[in-house]
C-alpha cells in the first residue's frame, strides 16, 4: 500500500554538481544522505511545463516509461516526487558521461567501437519497440556510458507510448539533424522505423565525425534530409556503408528495421557479423567495451561537460523545493530545446488553448522503485 512507501523529498539528498541542462530543467549529481549512494536528479520547472499541454504529456510519459522499462541499456528510475513548483526524477547516475563527449574526444570511432555501441543501441531501441514505445530522440547527447563503458539510453522526454491501433503517431518531435523525413513531413504519420533512421545518422556520425545532413538553420537541415543524397567517404567499409544506406532510406517501408520482425534483419546484417547478440543482451558484463571511462570513484563527474560541472551551485533547500538564487529565465524566452514543433517554449502549441489546472496536471507523478522498497523492507 502507498502508506507504507517511504516518503522521499529533496531534503533526502545533497546536491553536488550540475551535470546537464535542457529546455525545461536541469540535471544534478546528488548523493543520498542516508545510503550515500549517487544519483542523477532531473529537476523540471512546473511553470515552464504548464505553458504547453503537450509538454505535460511528454513529462508524464517520461515518468511512466522510466518506471515500467527494465533493461541493462536503459537508464533506471528510483524515485519520482514533486514540490509546489518542481518535479523531480531520481535516476541512476551514469558516471561515464555522454557518448557525445567521447565522440568529440575520439573524433572518429574505429569500426569496432561503432559496431559495439550501435549494437547495444539496437537492443535498447528494440526493447522499447516491443513495449510499444518510439524513442524519437536518438542522439549522442542522450546516450551515456556507464562506469564499465556500456551504453545507457536516457532522456525519455520525447518518447511516445501507446501508439494508435495502427502503431503510428504524427507529432513533430526530435532533434532536426537526426529526424527521419516522415517526421518532418507534417502530413504523414510514422512508426518505429523513425528510430532506425536516427540509428543510421548516429552510425554515420560515429564513423565520419559529422552528421550527413547539415544546415545553419533547422529549415535547411529539414530540406536537405528530404531532398539530398548522403555522401559516403571512401574510407568507409562496404558493410558499414551498406547498413547506413539501408537505414537512411527516405521511405520508411523500404528502410531496414521496418515492420514487426524488422530488427532481426538489422541484427543479421554483415556489419554486425562479429556480435554475439545473446551474450550482449544477457551477459554483457562479461564483455569489455571499447571505451572504458577513466573514473576516480562512483561520484566522479569528470566525464561531464565542464561548462555544467564548473557552474557554481547557487542552491538551497527551502520548504522541500530547490530554490535557485540566480533568476529563473522567463520560460517565454527559452528556446525549444527539443525542436518539438516550431516556436518558443512559452508559446502555446495547437491544442493548448484550454487552461490546464496546475493542481491536477501532475497527479500520479510520485514513484518509488520496487528495488528501493525491497531494501527499505
Amino acid at each position: 500500500p502507498a502508506s507504507n512507501q517511504p516518503k522521499v523529498t529533496i531534503e533526502d539528498f545533497t546536491v553536488l554538481r550540475l551535470i546537464g541542462k535542457g529546455g525545461y530543467g536541469k540535471v544534478y549529481l546528488v548523493q543520498h544522505k542516508q545510503t550515500l549512494g549517487y544519483y542523477a536528479m532531473k529537476v523540471l520547472r512546473k511553470a515552464s511545463i504548464l505553458l504547453q499541454r503537450r509538454q505535460i504529456t511528454f513529462t508524464m510519459t517520461e515518468r511512466s516509461i522510466l518506471s515500467e522499462v527494465q533493461h541493462p541499456f536503459i537508464v533506471k528510475l528510483y524515485y519520482a516526487f514533486q514540490s509546489n513548483s518542481k518535479l523531480y526524477l531520481i535516476m541512476e547516475y551514469v558516471a561515464g558521461g555522454e557518448l557525445f563527449t567521447h565522440m568529440i574526444k575520439e573524433r572518429i570511432f574505429c569500426e569496432d567501437q561503432a559496431v559495439f555501441y550501435s549494437a547495444e543501441l539496437v537492443l535498447a531501441l528494440s526493447h522499447l519497440h516491443k513495449l510499444g514505445i518510439v524513442f524519437r530522440d536518438t542522439k549522442p547527447e542522450n546516450i551515456l556510458l556507464d562506469k564499465r563503458g556500456h551504453l545507457v539510453l536516457t532522456d525519455f522526454g520525447l518518447s511516445k507510448t501507446a501508439l494508435g491501433e495502427d502503431g503510428r503517431t504524427s507529432t513533430f518531435c526530435g532533434t532536426p539533424s537526426y529526424m527521419a523525413p516522415e517526421v518532418l513531413n507534417a502530413a504523414v504519420s510514422y512508426e518505429f522505423s523513425v528510430d532506425w533512421w536516427s540509428l543510421g545518422i548516429l552510425l554515420y556520425e560515429m564513423l565520419t565525425g559529422a552528421v550527413p545532413f547539415k544546415g545553419k538553420l533547422p529549415e535547411k537541415v529539414a530540406k536537405n534530409i528530404a531532398n539530398t543524397k548522403v555522401n559516403y567517404p571512401p574510407y568507409m567499409t562496404p558493410d558499414a556503408r551498406d547498413l547506413i544506406v539501408r537505414l537512411l532510406r527516405k521511405k520508411p517501408e523500404q528502410r531496414i528495421g521496418y515492420g514487426a520482425k524488422g530488427v532481426e534483419k538489422i541484427k543479421k546484417h554483415r556489419f554486425f557479423r562479429k556480435v554475439d547478440w545473446e551474450r550482449l543482451e544477457k551477459d554483457h558484463d562479461s564483455l569489455t567495451p571499447p571505451i572504458v571511462p577513466v573514473l576516480n570513484g562512483d561520484g566522479d563527474f569528470s566525464n561531464f561537460d565542464s561548462e555544467f560541472t564548473g557552474e557554481q551551485l547557487p542552491l538551497s533547500v527551502v520548504r522541500g523545493s530547490l530554490v535557485e538564487l540566480d533568476p529563473i529565465p522567463d520560460p517565454t524566452l527559452a528556446s525549444n530545446q527539443h525542436g518539438c514543433g516550431i516556436g518558443k517554449a512559452g508559446e502555446r502549441a495547437s491544442g493548448d488553448e484550454d487552461d490546464v489546472d496546475p493542481a491536477t496536471a501532475f497527479l500520479g507523478f510520485s514513484y518509488v522503485a520496487n528495488s528501493v522498497l525491497d531494501t527499505v523492507r
